[in-house]
């Protein structure tokens, strides 16, 4: 007689992460935060000098004295001024978002890494708090 063949093993589903991934450590490394952070930072800086300077209207391409282009200019000035603050704006959230990241992973470092000297985890620490601070100091006026 043959010993009873196990169940047959369910299918992993395919919204669940595989449970080695759920391992402590492997959702998170410092690394990779810090390297999401910095892309997120240079892309911000990237988006913010899309307007350029050289593609301003320049008041000498249009005859001021004939008023359709008068007010063209104006809407072509008014138009160029949204698009610098379209992507100051975009930039801006971009670089919060990306001054969070490094400011969690300075924290969650400091926090779970004790191997390292408690001078390097202090340092870790205050750097995240004055990354935190200065999103909170951008938005916050005494008048």
């Amino acid at each position: 007689m043959q010993a009873p063949l196990p169940p047959p093993q369910a299918a992993a589903s395919p919204y669940q992460p595989p449970a080695g991934a759920m391992a402590k450590g492997s959702m998170y490394t410092f690394q990779k935060w810090l390297m999401i952070g910095m892309i997120l930072l240079v892309f911000s800086a990237v988006m913010a000098q899309f307007p350029l300077s050289s593609s301003a209207p320049n008041v000498t391409d249009y005859d001021l004295t004939d008023e359709k282009e008068a007010d063209q200019y104006l809407d072509d000035v008014d138009s160029y001024d949204g698009q610098v603050a379209l992507f100051g704006a975009f930039s801006t959230i971009l670089q919060s978002g990306a001054i969070v990241m490094l400011g969690y992973a300075f924290f969650r470092e400091s926090q779970e890494d004790t191997n390292q000297h408690v001078a390097v985890r202090i340092t870790m620490m205050l750097a995240g708090v004055v990354m935190v601070t200065s999103i909170v100091g951008r938005g916050f006026s005494l008048f």
